[in-house]
Protein backbone atom coordinates (compact mmCIF):
# COMPACT_ATOMS: atom_id res chain seq x y z
CA UNK A 1 0.00 0.00 0.00
CA UNK A 2 1.29 3.43 -0.74
CA UNK A 3 2.17 5.62 2.17
CA UNK A 4 -0.68 8.21 2.66
CA UNK A 5 -0.09 11.61 3.00
CA UNK A 6 -0.80 11.96 6.50
CA UNK A 7 -1.38 15.27 6.84
CA UNK A 8 -4.13 14.62 3.99
CA UNK A 9 -5.86 12.06 5.85
CA UNK A 10 -6.05 14.22 9.00
CA UNK A 11 -7.55 17.20 6.73
CA UNK A 12 -10.12 14.39 5.20
CA UNK A 13 -11.11 13.17 8.95
CA UNK A 14 -11.96 17.09 9.67
CA UNK A 15 -13.71 17.85 6.84
CA UNK A 16 -15.77 14.63 6.88
CA UNK A 17 -16.49 16.12 10.67
CA UNK A 18 -17.48 19.44 9.35
CA UNK A 19 -19.92 18.25 7.16
CA UNK A 20 -21.45 16.93 10.15
CA UNK A 21 -21.84 19.79 12.07
CA UNK A 22 -25.25 21.08 13.91
CA UNK A 23 -24.61 24.10 15.58
CA UNK A 24 -27.50 23.84 18.00
CA UNK A 25 -25.45 20.57 19.14
CA UNK A 26 -22.57 22.51 19.01
CA UNK A 27 -23.99 25.56 21.22
CA UNK A 28 -25.06 23.06 23.81
CA UNK A 29 -21.96 21.04 24.10
CA UNK A 30 -19.66 23.39 24.19
CA UNK A 31 -21.83 24.97 27.56
CA UNK A 32 -21.77 21.78 28.90
CA UNK A 33 -18.93 21.06 28.52
CA UNK A 34 -17.11 25.07 29.24
CA UNK A 35 -15.46 24.85 26.38
CA UNK A 36 -13.39 27.09 24.99
CA UNK A 37 -13.15 25.09 21.77
CA UNK A 38 -14.84 25.45 18.69
CA UNK A 39 -17.83 22.99 18.57
CA UNK A 40 -19.07 21.35 15.19
CA UNK A 41 -21.35 19.81 17.22
CA UNK A 42 -21.25 16.19 15.95
CA UNK A 43 -22.14 13.01 18.08
CA UNK A 44 -19.32 10.95 19.67
CA UNK A 45 -20.71 7.67 18.13
CA UNK A 46 -20.85 10.11 14.19
CA UNK A 47 -16.97 10.74 15.39
CA UNK A 48 -16.19 7.03 15.81
CA UNK A 49 -17.78 6.33 12.34
CA UNK A 50 -15.71 8.74 11.11
CA UNK A 51 -12.17 7.32 12.24
CA UNK A 52 -13.27 4.00 12.47
CA UNK A 53 -14.09 3.88 7.92
CA UNK A 54 -10.52 5.80 7.88
CA UNK A 55 -9.37 3.27 10.30
CA UNK A 56 -10.72 0.34 7.55
CA UNK A 57 -9.28 2.67 4.77
CA UNK A 58 -5.58 2.36 6.35
CA UNK A 59 -4.77 -1.05 8.10
CA UNK A 60 -1.08 -0.60 7.35
CA UNK A 61 -0.45 2.58 8.78
CA UNK A 62 3.11 2.80 10.51
CA UNK A 63 3.94 3.80 14.49
CA UNK A 64 5.13 6.95 12.47
CA UNK A 65 2.07 7.70 10.29
CA UNK A 66 -0.31 7.16 13.41
CA UNK A 67 1.14 9.59 15.46
CA UNK A 68 1.63 12.24 12.62
CA UNK A 69 -1.84 12.20 11.81
CA UNK A 70 -2.77 12.03 15.60
CA UNK A 71 -1.11 15.24 15.87
CA UNK A 72 -1.95 16.94 12.83
CA UNK A 73 -6.09 16.21 14.00
CA UNK A 74 -4.68 17.73 17.61
CA UNK A 75 -3.79 20.76 16.35
CA UNK A 76 -7.12 22.77 15.23
CA UNK A 77 -8.62 24.00 18.61
CA UNK A 78 -11.58 22.09 17.31
CA UNK A 79 -13.15 19.62 19.82
CA UNK A 80 -14.46 17.42 17.31
CA UNK A 81 -10.88 17.14 15.84
CA UNK A 82 -9.51 16.30 19.19
CA UNK A 83 -12.09 13.35 20.15
CA UNK A 84 -11.11 11.99 16.52
CA UNK A 85 -7.29 11.93 17.80
CA UNK A 86 -7.80 10.50 20.88
CA UNK A 87 -10.21 8.08 19.08
CA UNK A 88 -7.42 7.54 15.97
CA UNK A 89 -5.35 6.25 19.10
CA UNK A 90 -7.49 3.95 20.20
CA UNK A 91 -8.25 2.12 16.95
CA UNK A 92 -4.27 1.94 16.60
CA UNK A 93 -3.68 0.96 20.50
CA UNK A 94 -2.31 -2.49 19.44
CA UNK A 95 0.47 -0.60 17.57
CA UNK A 96 1.70 1.50 20.39
CA UNK A 97 4.40 1.46 22.41
CA UNK A 98 6.28 2.10 26.00
CA UNK A 99 7.21 5.41 24.88
CA UNK A 100 4.27 6.66 23.75
CA UNK A 101 3.14 7.33 27.29
CA UNK A 102 4.14 10.30 27.20
CA UNK A 103 2.54 11.69 24.18
CA UNK A 104 -0.63 10.46 26.35
CA UNK A 105 0.64 12.33 29.38
CA UNK A 106 1.10 15.43 26.72
CA UNK A 107 -2.53 15.18 25.00
CA UNK A 108 -4.04 15.06 28.83
CA UNK A 109 -2.55 17.60 29.93
CA UNK A 110 -3.64 20.11 27.09
CA UNK A 111 -7.63 18.47 27.10
CA UNK A 112 -9.09 20.42 29.88
CA UNK A 113 -12.08 17.96 29.89
CA UNK A 114 -13.00 14.61 30.99
CA UNK A 115 -14.85 14.22 27.13
CA UNK A 116 -11.29 14.00 25.92
CA UNK A 117 -9.12 12.80 28.86
CA UNK A 118 -11.57 9.55 29.30
CA UNK A 119 -10.16 8.36 25.81
CA UNK A 120 -6.72 8.91 26.18
CA UNK A 121 -6.92 7.90 29.58
CA UNK A 122 -9.56 5.21 30.58
CA UNK A 123 -9.26 3.42 26.82
CA UNK A 124 -5.75 4.07 25.26
CA UNK A 125 -3.82 4.17 28.45
CA UNK A 126 -5.45 1.03 29.55
CA UNK A 127 -5.19 -1.13 26.72
CA UNK A 128 -1.61 -0.14 26.66
CA UNK A 129 -0.91 -1.41 30.05
CA UNK A 130 -2.70 -4.79 28.98
CA UNK A 131 -0.23 -5.11 26.51
CA UNK A 132 2.52 -3.59 27.95
CA UNK A 133 2.52 -3.65 31.35
CA UNK A 134 5.65 -1.79 31.96
CA UNK A 135 3.46 1.20 31.21
CA UNK A 136 2.61 1.14 35.22
CA UNK A 137 5.62 3.08 35.85
CA UNK A 138 4.38 6.24 34.02
CA UNK A 139 0.44 5.86 35.35
CA UNK A 140 1.32 5.75 38.86
CA UNK A 141 3.76 8.84 37.92
CA UNK A 142 0.83 10.59 36.36
CA UNK A 143 -1.57 9.69 39.56
CA UNK A 144 1.42 11.18 41.40
CA UNK A 145 1.03 14.70 40.14
CA UNK A 146 -1.12 17.31 41.59
CA UNK A 147 -2.57 18.17 38.42
CA UNK A 148 -6.43 17.01 38.44
CA UNK A 149 -6.42 15.56 34.63
CA UNK A 150 -2.90 13.59 34.67
CA UNK A 151 -4.38 12.48 38.53
CA UNK A 152 -7.82 11.35 36.94
CA UNK A 153 -5.73 9.54 33.82
CA UNK A 154 -3.75 8.02 36.35
CA UNK A 155 -6.38 6.20 38.00
CA UNK A 156 -8.20 5.90 35.07
CA UNK A 157 -5.73 3.69 33.35
CA UNK A 158 -6.67 1.32 35.50
CA UNK A 159 -10.13 0.86 34.53
CA UNK A 160 -10.09 -2.10 31.60
CA UNK A 161 -6.96 -3.98 33.45
CA UNK A 162 -9.31 -4.26 36.28
CA UNK A 163 -12.49 -5.23 34.48
CA UNK A 164 -11.12 -8.09 32.76
CA UNK A 165 -11.44 -11.46 35.09
CA UNK A 166 -7.95 -12.62 33.34
CA UNK A 167 -6.29 -9.57 34.29
CA UNK A 168 -8.17 -8.31 37.87
CA UNK A 169 -5.76 -9.86 39.91
CA UNK A 170 -2.38 -8.80 38.03
CA UNK A 171 -4.04 -5.20 38.36
CA UNK A 172 -6.09 -5.08 41.60
CA UNK A 173 -3.71 -4.18 43.97
CA UNK A 174 -1.79 -1.86 41.96
CA UNK A 175 -5.19 -0.29 40.83
CA UNK A 176 -5.75 0.01 45.04
CA UNK A 177 -1.92 0.98 45.70
CA UNK A 178 -2.23 3.95 42.99
CA UNK A 179 -6.00 5.15 44.97
CA UNK A 180 -5.68 4.94 48.64
CA UNK A 181 -2.95 7.91 48.88
CA UNK A 182 -5.68 10.07 46.48
CA UNK A 183 -9.09 8.96 48.70
CA UNK A 184 -8.55 12.36 50.58
CA UNK A 185 -7.88 14.57 47.15
CA UNK A 186 -11.49 16.91 47.54
CA UNK A 187 -11.53 17.11 43.33
CA UNK A 188 -15.14 15.81 42.05
CA UNK A 189 -13.03 14.47 39.32
CA UNK A 190 -10.22 12.37 40.86
CA UNK A 191 -12.98 11.06 43.83
CA UNK A 192 -15.60 9.75 40.56
CA UNK A 193 -12.22 8.31 38.94
CA UNK A 194 -11.80 6.04 41.98
CA UNK A 195 -15.67 5.35 42.28
CA UNK A 196 -15.86 4.42 38.61
CA UNK A 197 -12.73 2.01 38.56
CA UNK A 198 -14.08 0.37 41.98
CA UNK A 199 -17.23 -0.23 39.73
CA UNK A 200 -15.72 -2.16 36.98
CA UNK A 201 -14.25 -4.07 39.44
CA UNK A 202 -17.03 -4.87 41.43
CA UNK A 203 -19.01 -6.54 38.46
CA UNK A 204 -16.78 -9.74 39.25
CA UNK A 205 -15.16 -9.62 42.86
CA UNK A 206 -17.99 -7.29 44.81
CA UNK A 207 -16.11 -8.87 47.64
CA UNK A 208 -13.26 -7.89 47.62
CA UNK A 209 -14.39 -3.97 46.56
CA UNK A 210 -16.61 -3.95 49.50
CA UNK A 211 -13.83 -5.38 51.71
CA UNK A 212 -11.22 -2.43 50.26
CA UNK A 213 -13.86 0.35 50.58
CA UNK A 214 -14.73 -0.91 54.08
CA UNK A 215 -11.61 -0.69 55.34
CA UNK A 216 -11.16 3.01 54.28
CA UNK A 217 -14.85 4.84 55.09
CA UNK A 218 -12.82 6.94 57.66
CA UNK A 219 -11.11 8.48 54.89
CA UNK A 220 -13.35 7.51 51.54
CA UNK A 221 -15.62 10.27 49.95
CA UNK A 222 -19.59 9.72 49.69
CA UNK A 223 -19.26 9.86 45.74
CA UNK A 224 -16.37 7.70 45.57
CA UNK A 225 -17.94 4.76 47.91
CA UNK A 226 -21.85 5.74 45.45
CA UNK A 227 -20.12 4.90 42.44
CA UNK A 228 -18.08 2.24 43.57
CA UNK A 229 -20.57 0.33 45.20
CA UNK A 230 -22.97 0.97 42.52
CA UNK A 231 -23.44 -2.54 41.41
CA UNK A 232 -22.88 -4.23 44.35
CA UNK A 233 -26.07 -5.99 45.56
CA UNK A 234 -27.49 -4.31 48.60
CA UNK A 235 -26.80 -7.34 51.30
CA UNK A 236 -22.86 -7.01 50.34
CA UNK A 237 -22.48 -3.41 50.97
CA UNK A 238 -25.40 -2.72 53.70
CA UNK A 239 -22.41 -2.77 56.58
CA UNK A 240 -20.03 -1.03 54.67
CA UNK A 241 -23.01 2.37 54.17
CA UNK A 242 -23.99 1.48 57.95
CA UNK A 243 -20.15 1.83 59.24
CA UNK A 244 -19.83 5.24 56.51
CA UNK A 245 -23.29 6.89 57.92
CA UNK A 246 -22.15 6.45 61.65
CA UNK A 247 -20.27 8.68 63.95
CA UNK A 248 -17.02 10.56 63.26
CA UNK A 249 -15.63 13.30 61.30
CA UNK A 250 -14.77 13.05 58.24
CA UNK A 251 -14.99 14.99 54.86
CA UNK A 252 -18.33 14.30 52.96
CA UNK A 253 -17.73 16.42 50.06
CA UNK A 254 -17.74 15.92 46.31
CA UNK A 255 -15.34 18.50 45.57
CA UNK A 256 -15.52 22.48 44.41
CA UNK A 257 -17.22 21.26 40.93
CA UNK A 258 -20.44 22.24 41.15
CA UNK A 259 -21.47 18.72 41.44
CA UNK A 260 -22.95 19.56 45.40
CA UNK A 261 -22.73 16.61 47.81
CA UNK A 262 -23.83 12.83 47.55
CA UNK A 263 -26.33 11.59 50.28
CA UNK A 264 -26.15 7.94 50.43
Amino acid sequence: MTTPDNAALAADIDAALARLSDPVRAAGAKKYLRSELTHYGVAVPDVRAVVGARRKAHPDLTHTDIVAVTRDLWAPPVHESRLAACLWLEAYADRLALDDTALLAELIGESGTWALVDVLAGSVAGRLLLRVPRAEAAYRAWAAQDEMWLRRSGVLAFLLPVRSVQAYPRWFPVFAEVADPLLTDTRFFVRKAIGWVLREASKHHPDEVVAWVGARVDRISGLTLREGLKRVPEEQKAAVLLAYRGPGPRDRGDGGDGEGNVSL
